[in-house]
Parts: structure tokens; sequence; C-alpha cells
């Protein structure tokens, strides 16, 4: 009850992400060389027994249940197949001629292997298939296409200007505070150095991939790998640096504050290590921690490997709260993290950037 779109657009539903929820994708028994899987009306009862993790609106976690629906949606609402509704609206008129689902049975010249590296070597790893992840994944894309889409996005050739704006402006929760994420509606929202960003990551078994769209620069930054869960966040910025100076990495500074950064640093170490303490979070973070989405964020970033440093980068103040970047390293590989603290010392939210 009291679900709307707008909701399911901003991961801020409630409903639990199946994808998260340890063992559940084992209803769909999916390999390189075979596959089964639960007609679409099964697997809608299976979400159906998905408790809800918070009330509407009341924090943020990221729902691939929520977009499978929104997908249901659209085939409702316009009486056709979603990748039809897709090529008919975006990708035809956008010229977006390589662009698909996922079906291996579709011959797609060059059409890259995924894999992922285990025990110090590559394994192949299966696609993900339309009838798995539907309108929460599978598409099949190049970063030519993706140009295609970001240039637009500049104009109101898809949506018109106050839709594109209200997409790229950060949901609050119901209480009017921080969500434990800035999340529009299909976008990730971010300020760096004073410059308005509006991105996405996506990870599916074997592939790994973002786009970053600096907008008061009319700069895109499109990353697609065939290596499954890395973080390419940093390198998106690192990237963007090279085209705009002032979006490059500050060097080295004098941290204003160093029990700040040993404070946080423990944070950091503990939430890889599963755990933490509710009370030095605000309420939407309380929330968004213990859910599946919550855990599983951490858990990933752990995947990356040991804590090995963490170096204070930069700060930005920006009203009720600031923003603390640090330069970390997490298996000797350099990642960047972002912090909002609130003027109280409650942390909102945390990032990689």
């Amino acid at each position: 009850n009291h679900i709307t779109v707008a909701h399911l657009l901003s991961h801020t539903s409630g409903i639990q992400n199946h994808v998260a929820v340890p063992g559940y994708l084992d209803i769909f028994k999916t390999s390189i060389t075979s596959k089964h899987f639960p007609p679409r009306d099964e697997l809608l009862k299976e979400f159906y027994k998905l408790p809800s993790e918070f009330a509407p609106g009341e924090t943020w976690a990221y729902d691939n249940t929520g977009y499978y629906l929104l997908g249901i949606i659209v085939e409702k609402g316009s009486g056709k197949d979603f990748w039809q509704f897709l090529d008919d609206r975006i990708f035809k008129p956008l010229g977006m001629n390589a662009t698909r689902n996922t079906d291996t049975r579709q011959i797609v010249p060059n059409r890259a292997s995924g894999y992922e590296w285990v025990n110090n070597k590559f394994e192949n790893r299966p696609v993900l298939l339309p009838f798995i992840a539907f309108s929460a994944g599978s598409i099949l894309s190049t970063v030519e296409d993706m140009a295609k889409w970001d240039a637009a996005l500049y104009t109101e050739r898809l949506f018109k200007r106050s839709t594109l704006e209200r997409m790229w402006t950060p949901t609050k929760t119901r209480d009017g505070a921080l969500a434990s994420f800035d999340y529009g509606l299909g976008w990730f929202v971010d300020n760096y150095h004073g410059h308005r960003i509006v991105q996405h990551t996506g990870g599916t078994p074997g592939f790994s991939s973002v786009i970053y769209r600096f907008m008061d620069d009319r700069l895109a930054i499109i990353i697609l790998s065939n290596h499954a869960d890395r973080l390419l966040d940093q390198l998106a910025i690192d990237i963007a640096g090279i085209y705009v100076p002032a979006l490059k990495r500050p060097g080295g500074k004098i941290d204003p504050d160093p029990e700040t950064t040993l404070r946080l640093k423990e944070v950091m170490s503990n939430l890889l290590n599963g755990k933490h303490d509710p009370a030095l979070f605000t309420a939407p973070m309380r929330v968004f921690l213990p859910t599946f989405t919550g855990k599983g964020f951490w858990q990933w970033i752990a995947y990356q490997g040991a804590l090995t440093s963490f170096t204070f980068s930069g700060r930005e103040d920006a009203g009720d709260h600031y923003r603390l970047r640090y330069r970390i390293g997490l298996g000797g590989n350099p990642y960047w993290i972002s912090f909002k603290v609130m003027k109280d010392g409650k942390i909102a939210q945390i990032y990689n950037s």
C-alpha cells in the first residue's frame, strides 16, 4: 500500500531487492551451457513473499525488484513488449542500432564475453539473460550508442526539460531528510568541486559499466568492461580530469581534522567487516544499512580487498552538511570515498566517488 511509481523509480519503495537476498536467484538454474527459469507469474508470486524493509519514502535502497515491476507497468501501459517499446521509443529514433537485450540467440558481431577473476585466474560468466533481469538490466550496447543516448539527454527529444530536471533532482525522504544516497529517478546525483554530475554504474555476471555525465562541462565518460564486480567510478573521474583540469583529483592536502579522519576510518573499517554503530548515523542511514542492499553494498566494497590506507583529499561545505573525500587503498589499489556529514556529526551518506 501507498507505493507509487515515483517510489519505484527512486528506489524508495521499501520493497526488498530480490537480487540481494542470499540464495534467492537459485530459482534460476542458469549456467554457461543450460538454463531453467520460472514463468513471470510464478516469479511475481515470489516477489510478493518478500517482506518490506522500510516504509515507502523512509530511506533509499537500490531495488532491482522495483525496476522489474516498472517494466511490467510499461508493458501494461503501452500494450507492447518491453523491448519493443524501448526499440520504438528510444533505440531506433536515436540511431542506437547496436543496442538490444542480451538474448544469446541473437548473432551480434564483436559481442564481448564476460569474465570474473577467481582464485588468481579468469573464469567465464554466463550472460544475465532477459528472462532473469528483464527491465532491471539485460541491455547490450556499445560506447558509441551510449554517446547517442547522452547527446539526446541535452535535448528534449525523449523527455521534457521539466522531466529531465526531476530525474536529476535528489529524492529526499518523506521527512525531508537526506536519503542514504542522492538519487533522482534512475540516476545518482553528485557535485564534484562545484561541477554537477549525474551518473550510474551497473554490474551483471561478467560485466561492469559506468556513465558519468558532467553536466556543466558537457562531458560524458562511459566505460564498459567485460570484468565482473569492478569499481569504475574512480576511473570516470580520473579520465574527466584529463579533459577538464578543474576536475583533476587534488594532490596531497594537509588534513585539517585528523580526529575526524580517524573516526571515519574506523567507521569504514567496521562496515567492511559487517559492523556499525547506529548511533553514528542519521535515521535514513540507520534504516538503510541493515537492508539486504545496504549489507550487499559493503560486501561488494570489501570484495575489492582489505583497507590499507585512508588519506584526506578534500572538504566541501553545503548548508546543513559537509562532504569529506578520502583517497583509500583497498587490496593495495587506490579508490576514493566520500562521506556526507551533518553539522551535528551524524553520517548521512557514504559512497564511492
